[in-house]
């Protein structure tokens, strides 16, 4: 089937010109979605879709005298990137002037072309990301499970060339426990993990060895090779250092002299 543009209608009802340009450069005019509502309900019968690609059919087309267009088979729904840009009227080839019919104009959504696989691509790329940052945790010999995020105001190093130590005035425990409740951190800007060992500074007996702690984390509590009598006792947290990007590399150590108080 043949149509033909119906100029006398586009001239009646369009509101300012404007034309759809299809994939071999010709202009189509058009009516808008809102002048085309207008139209009586005959009138908006849709007749075939316009695409900028030619689609090629020898038997569903479109002329308006100086080219001629394949029209794509009308289908109410649209493919996932396309928009409705207007509609054009028209009338089959052989009954009369007046349309009978329009031809529907679809166009390719920005948002959809562009935005969408845009977001979807940073979307994967987020994923991506924290599945890489998982396998890299993974990889790490020797991380602490029990650490967890943690952060005090004021304890951020702001130096990555340095090492910043937490301080501890006490530690605190039960008489006959092994279980301790005391958080050893690491702070938040840290170039390396840190490695926790609890020392008695008398003996020489090692209390406690944690595993890899990441910066910005903290132990919250753990367990004593053994459990201990009431009474004070001179200890040394003694901080082993791992650089985060070589956690089997060394870097300087630390200590911090406190005291273990068993109640």
């Amino acid at each position: 089937m043949k149509y033909f543009i119906q100029f006398d209608v586009i001239t009646k009802n369009i509101k300012e010109q404007r034309s759809f340009q299809d994939k071999k450069g010709h202009q189509w005019p058009y009516l808008t979605i809102e002048e085309y509502k207008e139209l009586p309900e005959k009138e908006r019968r849709i007749a075939g879709d316009l695409r900028r690609q030619d689609s090629g059919s020898a038997e569903l087309t479109l002329e308006d005298g100086e080219a001629l267009t394949g029209l794509y088979e009308y289908r109410p729904g649209k493919r996932w990137n396309e928009k409705t840009i207007g509609y054009l009227p028209v009338v089959p080839e052989g009954e009369g002037d007046e349309p009978v019919c329009c031809v529907r104009i679809l166009g390719r959504s920005l948002v959809k072309t562009i935005l969408l696989p845009l977001l979807l691509l940073c979307l994967l790329a987020g994923i991506v990301l924290g599945f890489l940052w998982y396998l890299r945790d993974e990889e790490v010999p020797g991380l602490d499970e029990a650490q967890i995020a943690y952060h005090v105001e004021g304890m951020v190093n702001k130096d990555p060339s340095q090492i910043m130590l937490p301080g501890i005035s006490q530690i605190t425990a039960r008489a006959g426990e092994e279980h301790v409740e005391h958080v050893l951190f690491n702070p938040e800007g840290n170039p390396c993990y840190f490695k926790f060992h609890l020392v008695r500074n008398d003996t020489g007996e090692e209390l406690y060895t944690s595993g890899l702690v990441e910066p910005g984390n903290a132990v919250m509590e753990f367990d004593l090779t053994e459990p201990l009598d009431a009474g004070s006792y001179e200890v040394t947290v003694q901080v082993e250092t791992h650089p985060v990007d070589d956690p089997e590399g060394e870097m300087n150590q630390g200590a911090i002299k406190t005291t273990l108080v068993v109640e």
